[in-house]
């Protein structure tokens, strides 16, 4: 492997936040190790397509969908705003429609991000299914931290 002049450390991180205990975690540690690199950071919420299949169920049920999720976008925007408040670290926050893994790695590989960053999955179900942090240890192309 060749060294290139100018990227000694981590020139940006993406994380995986959802308004969960561990996507707090998740969000203060990579704030922290982006502020430490000056880095940049990527806040990426991930939207639940599955929220579609009902839209389409049932009549007019898409323009609250639509809105609820909206609100929800909002909601989450301001919880990282109040967490990253004060903080000398430049983020930006998005928010995508799709599989959360997949989405994660999407976000890191078009914007040449140098790590992906989640917080541990607390659902028994995904014991079965799989968590995200499982998914991406398995699919990702480039270093992911699971923060506890």
């Amino acid at each position: 492997m060749a060294f290139e002049i100018g990227t000694d450390g981590i020139g940006g991180v993406v994380v995986g936040f959802d308004g969960s205990d561990p996507s707090h975690d998740a969000l203060a540690f990579s704030a922290g190790m982006a502020r430490r690199n000056g880095a940049a950071l990527v806040v990426v919420y991930v939207i639940d397509p599955g929220s579609e299949a009902i839209a389409v169920l049932a009549p007019g049920a898409a323009g609250v969908i639509g809105m609820t999720e909206h609100d929800a976008v909002a909601g989450i925007r301001t919880e990282v705003e109040a967490a990253l408040k004060g903080l000398a670290v430049e983020w930006e926050f998005i928010s995508v429609r799709g599989d959360p893994a997949a989405v994660l790695e999407e976000v890191a590989a078009a914007r040449r991000l140098d790590a992906i960053v989640v917080g541990r999955s607390r659902s028994r179900l995904h014991r079965r299914l799989g968590s995200i942090p499982a998914r991406l240890m398995r699919t990702a192309q480039r270093p992911i931290a699971v923060v506890p």
